[in-house]
């Protein structure tokens, strides 16, 4: 949206304060475009990691997990960070993995103590429940939600939108 300088007060306005090139659009024509645009954000992601992935593959032959670096000349430098994704399996097999390597001894206890770290994260299920559960006047699941509320804090998301089409008929 286009924002033009305010008219002043008494004057003949000349010209809207606001441009809305959608504003003219139908409904259907609005999500046309917006698909059109979608689509093509799609595909142009998908091209740009392919050929991401084929330079770094072409310029860096034995990269090295970090940074690498090609000097290009003109003081141009070409870097590629090189990362891996560590996954670990479902929470049985770590504890289990980890207790296996503490048998190891001394060492092993050490290790398997400092290499895996445990972090918290939000069960919304449990939150939904104790918000259904206070609007039903639970003064327990009141209490419980304001002093939850001091270590949460909730902001919006991106929204998203997505057109389904019709199923076809078998």
């Amino acid at each position: 949206m286009v924002e033009w300088p305010i008219n002043p007060p008494g004057a003949e306005v000349l010209w809207p304060t606001t441009i809305d090139p959608w504003s003219g659009m139908s409904e259907d024509m609005l999500l046309l475009l917006w698909q059109e645009k979608k689509d093509a954000i799609e595909r142009a992601k998908v091209e740009e990691m392919d050929l991401r992935k084929y330079i770094v593959k072409r310029e860096f032959p034995k990269a090295t997990e970090g940074t690498n670096n090609k000097d290009l000349g003109s003081g141009y430098t070409l870097k590629a960070a090189i990362k891996y994704n560590y996954n670990l399996a479902d929470n049985d097999t770590v504890e289990n993995t980890l207790e296996k390597l503490s048998k190891l001894g001394n060492s092993g206890s050490a290790i398997a103590d400092r290499l895996v770290s445990w972090s918290p994260s939000f069960k919304l299920l449990e939150y939904r429940e104790l918000c259904d559960e206070k609007l039903k006047g639970s003064k327990f699941a009141a209490d419980a939600l304001n002093i939850i509320y001091e270590m949460l804090t909730i902001s919006d998301a991106a929204p998203t939108l997505e057109i389904k089409a019709p199923r076809s008929k078998k």
